[in-house]
């Protein structure tokens, strides 16, 4: 039977993942996969450093956004306008292929 070897990793570096995480808008499980830790040990520290603040975190990064301070307020509406602009940007560039595909098939069935 083999014994797996744990890592450990010093304070400072699983703070500045939480903080990474907190900041992106990417998923959890991709971030993990950059800083080269398992998606469930980060998800870990972020459910660790949320409950010393007192916030629970379960189904959503921040359970009651009355109870945020002004700065997560800033920092959480800065992250949702950045990923609605990106949806927006993507739905530009649907909308322009579904323009230029409707006007190919519009010439064919002439």
């Amino acid at each position: 039977m083999r014994v797996a070897n744990r890592r450990t990793y010093d304070r400072s570096f699983r703070e500045d993942c939480v903080s990474l995480l907190r900041r992106s808008d990417r998923p959890l499980a991709v971030i993990a996969q950059d800083l080269g830790v398992s998606p469930s040990t980060l998800r870990y520290w972020y459910e660790a450093d949320m409950a010393k603040k007192g916030k629970k975190v379960r189904g959503a990064r921040l359970a009651d956004p009355a109870a945020e301070s002004s700065e997560e307020k800033v920092l959480r509406l800065e992250t949702e306008v950045a990923a609605l602009r990106r949806e927006n940007e993507e739905l530009k560039l649907d909308r322009a292929i579904l323009k230029k595909a409707a006007a190919f098939f519009a010439k064919e069935s002439e």
